[in-house]
């Protein structure tokens, strides 16, 4: 691992959270429709097809523009309990789904439990889609000496970078961006999927303020001309592991540094967990109401900065 990867958290980083970060004006949310999964997490767009990812599934679910559901690809193989509780506890809490520049979509658990720190890699380009376990616990368990309380929620590739986000939602509050190199990642996979500590260049702490005096918390990243945006919610969660009342979320602008800047409210009470782009001016979302009765919402949101 390069020395010097990891940024100290300093005291005057931590006060930063005090501050509240006053949102500039909502954003333009629009609903597409209602998906037939619950607890959405991730989201990404190949080839005019949405693919989304659940925290509590082992399969990715395919859908197209107007969200009608068109297929379906087993990620992890097994079975995953039904009572919630126990379900909860084996689940691989697949979080991030990334779009690679090969083709392929990378999916991540969130690392927050040992069950959680697996992924899948998925070739799209080949003629019957199959995804393959990658293991993460190398790779996790670098980032959560620095991270304590690593909570893996999203990603980006831009330029010769993969960026992950790591929510700040337990009592640490430390979200985090986290640059991996990315020739490293895809060598990685190709030869023998398993991403190590090798991978990691850099780790920037990143701090977000409050909405409605509950602090924001990293929930994915995507990038647009101008660089990466982000994803936040002010959920009142004690911890990484147990959810809270969510009193909404936030848009904005990611510098490579770590600094968060432009935020854009989103409508009161909704969770987004996952976001893309859809060109310039626009993003695709998906939220999660932490229901399991609830169908999760895909939304099309105006993004113009």
């Amino acid at each position: 691992m390069p020395e010097g990867w990891a940024a100290d958290l300093t005291a005057a980083d931590t006060a930063a959270y005090e501050r509240r970060m006053p949102p500039r004006t909502d954003a333009s949310l629009r609903l597409i429709a209602h998906l037939d999964l619950a607890a959405a997490s991730g989201i990404a767009l190949h080839d005019d097809k949405l693919y989304v990812i659940a925290d509590d599934q082992l399969e990715l679910a395919v859908y197209d523009l107007l969200g009608k559901r068109t297929g379906r690809i087993a990620l992890l193989p097994g079975v995953l309990p039904v009572e919630h509780a126990a379900r909860k506890a084996h689940k691989p809490d697949f979080e991030a789904l990334i779009a690679l520049p090969d083709g392929s979509l990378l999916a991540l658990g969130s690392g927050s439990t040992p069950q959680r720190r697996r992924g899948a890699w998925l070739q799209l380009t080949a003629a019957e889609p199959e995804a393959r376990a990658v293991e993460l616990a190398d790779l996790y368990a670098a980032l959560a000496g620095e991270l304590p309380e690593l909570n893996i929620e999203g990603g980006a590739v831009l330029g010769s970078s993969l960026y992950l986000c790591s929510r700040g939602n337990g009592a640490r509050l430390e979200n985090a961006l986290l640059q991996l190199d990315l020739e490293r990642v895809l060598r990685a996979l190709q030869r023998e999927r398993r991403l190590t500590a090798d991978c990691i260049v850099g780790l920037q702490r990143v701090q977000l303020g409050q909405l409605d005096a509950v602090p924001l918390s990293l929930t994915d990243l995507a990038v647009d001309a101008d660089g990466l945006i982000f994803a936040a919610a002010a959920e009142a969660s004690a911890n990484t592991y147990d959810d809270g009342a969510c009193a909404g979320s936030v848009l904005g602008r990611l510098s490579r540094d770590g600094h968060a800047s432009d935020p854009v409210t989103m409508a009161a009470g909704i969770k987004i967990e996952g976001i893309c782009s859809a060109g310039a001016r626009e993003l695709y979302a998906v939220a999660d109401a932490d229901d399991p009765d609830a169908q999760a919402p895909l939304f099309a949101v105006d993004w113009v900065h």
